[in-house]
């Protein structure tokens, strides 16, 4: 499922324009991201956006078997809730 089908499925259910529904998703995705950036998005019965730092770690040039550093980075992890995990399973 892509963004355009949630707006798609927003504008039949709510009975709105596709054009509001893309503003509206894209509105909330845009939430979701500053909210992310700045720490962590909970979202109730849903789950729970978090990030993480990544310290500069050692690794190998798979080419040429050379060891490099990989430099420190920012990981965005994702931890369902119970509901959503429930949906998903048939229960």
């Amino acid at each position: 499922m892509t963004s355009k089908d949630i707006a798609d499925r927003l504008a039949t259910t709510r009975g709105i324009s596709k054009a509001e529904a893309r503003e509206i998703v894209a509105a909330v995705l845009d939430a979701i991201s500053t909210g992310v950036a700045k720490g962590e998005v909970s979202l109730a019965g849903f789950g729970k956006f978090t990030t993480s730092r990544r310290a500069a770690r050692p690794g190998r040039n798979p080419r040429s078997g050379e060891t490099i550093i990989i430099g420190p980075s920012c990981r965005v992890s994702f931890r369902a809730a119970k509901g959503l995990k429930d949906r998903v399973s048939g229960n």
